[in-house]
């Protein structure tokens, strides 16, 4: 398999940068060694397909759009009525289980792991950054952990989910990654940020 290149390398030599009092508030990282399967029922058969993924996963599956569910290991999120994202780890096998367990009659299995860059802030202002450009309230009584939103930032689609109080990580196409790396690092100026160059997922 192709090792997966950084879309954001160049972005990340450059480094942190001080805030105006010189200190540095904000975690700017790029999440890797993830692994992103995109899992489509077909019209009429989405019972089916989400029976196999329970008996995969156990537990339940998200029934909102805004839901995250953690189990057995993997980041569960309905992007769709029909439409889940399963998030793992590289060299889990999760794609090979996947496309064995759910025939081509049932639904669509889609690798995302190489169209999609994952990237992290953190720091008490990473909501104040975010809200400079993403039309939702990201204080935690409205947007709370384990929620999830599919939004735009900077004329971009991507998917934004609270990890923890004063964390968000941010699916962004590959293509549009640097873009936004470089709106997130220009609206977090203010506060400084370090970056993380290889955050662990």
């Amino acid at each position: 398999m192709a090792e997966r290149r950084s879309a954001l390398a160049s972005a990340l030599a450059r480094g942190g940068r001080d805030g105006a009092d010189g200190r540095r508030r904000l975690r700017l990282g790029e999440i890797r060694g993830w692994s992103l399967v995109q899992v489509v029922a077909y019209a009429g058969r989405r019972e089916e397909v989400e029976r196999i993924l329970l008996s995969l996963v156990g537990g339940r599956l998200p029934a909102r759009a805004d839901e995250v569910i953690d189990a057995a290991g993997l980041r569960l999120m309905r992007t769709g009525p029909e439409q889940i994202w399963i998030i793992g780890h590289d060299g889990g096998g999760l794609e090979r289980q996947l496309l064995q367990a759910i025939s081509s009659d049932l639904g669509a299995v889609t690798p995302l792991s190489h169209s999609r860059t994952r990237i992290s802030i953190e720091g008490e202002a990473a909501g104040a950054v975010l809200m400079k450009g993403v039309p939702l309230d990201f204080h935690p009584d409205s947007f709370r952990i384990d929620q999830a939103a599919l939004t735009g930032l900077h004329h971009t689609p991507v998917l934004i989910h609270r990890a923890g109080v004063s964390r968000f990580e941010i699916y962004a196409m590959r293509s549009f990654a640097e873009s936004v790396w470089e709106w997130l690092a220009d609206a977090a100026l203010e506060f400084g940020y370090e970056v993380v160059p290889g955050d662990a997922a």
